[in-house]
This record gives structure tokens, sequence and C-alpha cells, in this order.
């Protein structure tokens, strides 16, 4: 699966700066967001401040830049889950489960949660948009195959609608169906969302 075009924001930033995404993503699970500076960031990746800002921008320019990074490590790791199913019914209950159990157990995500929730909720919500269109596109890849009769515009809407479910699923774990494990939520798709994602 390619880099969703809307991460064009991140486009400069290539390999070799993976070092001080690294430390950022440190950065911000040890004191958070909001209090992180490109001087914490560069003393954690062994750099000076002057590299980061060479090599990625400012502090908000590297929170995109580790954002974008993140969201396409999981896109590709959704997509091989998904491309190991045997039928689209299973590809597309395999990529919602994987996506919600992924995010779900990765430290770093659980730890910003803990530490600085309204900062995590506003880059998720309020200035999400990209992400979410990106992931959009990502489903919309998923959902594509020489099976699925629909044009791209149907298949992007009905994209929409699942991401637009994952991300409440993720920001609101539960509240009566139970989605509290992987078996949950397979359940979960099987039972309501395979109609959304069209005839397989």
């Amino acid at each position: 699966m390619s880099v969703p075009g809307l991460f064009t924001a991140g486009a400069g930033v290539d390999a070799a700066s993976d070092p001080i995404l690294d430390a950022a993503l440190d950065v911000f699970a040890d004191i958070g967001i909001r209090r992180a500076t490109v001087d914490d960031i560069a003393k954690r990746a062994g750099v000076g401040r002057v590299t980061v800002y060479r090599r990625i921008g400012g502090r908000n320019e590297v929170l995109t830049a580790v954002l974008i990074r993140e969201a396409t490590r999981l896109f590709a790791d959704v997509r091989a889950a998904a491309d190991a199913a045997d039928t689209y019914a299973d590809r597309v209950v395999t990529a919602f489960a994987t996506t919600v159990t992924t995010v779900r157990g990765n430290p770093v995500w659980n730890r910003l949660l803990e530490l600085e929730p309204a900062s995590v909720l506003e880059q998720l919500t309020l200035n999400g948009s990209f992400i979410l269109a990106a992931a959009v596109e990502a489903t919309a890849d998923i959902l594509r195959t020489p099976d699925v009769a629909l044009d791209d515009d149907e298949l992007a809407s009905r994209a929409e609608i699942l991401v637009r479910i994952t991300h409440s699923i993720l920001l609101t774990p539960e509240v009566r169906v139970p989605l509290a494990n992987y078996d949950d939520v397979e359940k979960f798709a099987r039972d309501h969302l395979l109609a959304i994602a069209g005839p397989g």
C-alpha cells in the first residue's frame, strides 16, 4: 500500500530522520506533547537543535511527522493482515479488528492518553482531519478488490463511515456492546460493518 497522498505534508521527512522521530516519540511519551520542546527532542536524539529544524522543522512539524509515520506504519500492518484474509468479508473484519487492537495495544498511545488526554484528543479531533482523510484513503484501498463492484466515490463514502466508526471506538472504547478484545471487535465488525463495506 502506498503512503496516502494526503500525507504530502510530511513528504520532506526521509528515513534519515527516523532517529529524530523516535526521540520525539519518546519525549512525547515521557513529558507530554505540550511540554516537549525542540531542545528536548534534539538532546534525546543526540543531535543539535539546528539539525532538527533543518531536517523536519519546529515542534509542530515534528509532531505532524511523527503522526504521519506512525499512521503509515499502522496502515501497512493493517493492509498486510487484510491481504492474508481468504474472503472479502474476512478482509473487512480483519482490517477493522487489527486497526482497533493495534492502536489500543500501542504503549505510546496509552501513555499519551494517560499523561495528556486533552492534547491527544485535540490532535485526533479538531486537528485530525488529515489523519482521518488518509485513513479513508487507506481503507478504500483495502476495500478495492476485483470482486467489489463499487465506483470510487461510493467506495470512499463507505470507507469514511468505517473510519469514523473506528475513530469513535478508539476514543470511546466501550458503551454497551462488548469491545474489550480482538474477538469482541471481530464479532462487532462481522455483525454490523460488512453491510457498510459493500458486497464481496
